[in-house]
């Protein structure tokens, strides 16, 4: 009866600090931990670099430009597959060309940013030919540089298609260090190429001018 008389006047505050307390068996992560799938009662400490936010993303490219420089980037680290789909983006965005197109809705009214345009113009920009050009040359660079040499050999065909001079545009691809991989192709191209630049013969055959060839032995001067 002692015991009980002493425990009485605190057996409230025994009860409610009980009551209050987390029941056994149950578990509560604590913050900054994460479940582990195969130990699902066990806490794995995130690192800092984790938890907190990382830095601000790379804003996308706007232009042909910037594309082509963040291509530039990727290509020298490595990252080819990067590059081309950089290379890729580049000739979607706008670059050196420019037309003017009218807007559905003409003769709007200007504001203290936008001047008033009676026509209902508006100025885009578009990558040239040329830029598209030289955006697939690139490609065919990262390409060859990840050793998919016929790939690459396909794009610089197409390329050659498309350019002018195509025999002196072959000729430096060949001393290009980028294309080190399918110099003996390219060799075999430029034969082909001085193949089909061979003027053609007396009526268009693919032999030489016979009257020429015999005016030469008699001293004769032969004008075409």
């Amino acid at each position: 009866t002692a015991f009980w008389s002493k425990m009485l006047p605190i057996l409230p505050v025994v009860v409610h600090a009980w009551l209050a307390a987390p029941q056994l068996g149950t578990y509560a992560a604590p913050r900054g931990c994460v479940r582990s799938r195969a130990t699902p009662k066990m806490c794995a400490e995130l690192p800092a670099s984790a938890v907190e936010p990382r830095g601000p993303q790379p804003v996308p490219p706007t232009s042909y430009d910037e594309a082509e420089a963040r291509g530039f980037e990727l290509y020298q680290t490595g990252e080819f597959e990067r590059a081309i789909r950089m290379f890729e983006l580049a000739q979607t965005l706008p670059g050196a060309g420019s037309d003017y197109v009218r807007q559905k809705q003409s003769g709007m009214i200007g504001s203290a940013t936008a001047p008033p345009n009676p026509r209902g113009l508006k100025l885009e920009r578009f990558a040239t030919a040329e830029q598209k050009l030289i955006a697939q040359y690139n490609i065919a660079c990262c390409y060859s540089g990840m050793g998919d040499g016929r790939r690459a050999l396909e794009l610089l065909e197409t390329y050659l298609q498309q350019v002018r001079n195509p025999l002196d545009q072959l000729n430096e691809m060949i001393v290009d260090a980028d294309f080190a991989s399918i110099r003996t192709e390219l060799l075999q191209l430029r034969g082909q190429l001085k193949e089909q630049e061979k003027p053609p013969g007396l009526f268009g055959l693919p032999f030489g001018n016979p009257m020429r060839d015999l005016a030469a032995q008699v001293g004769v001067e032969w004008k075409d």
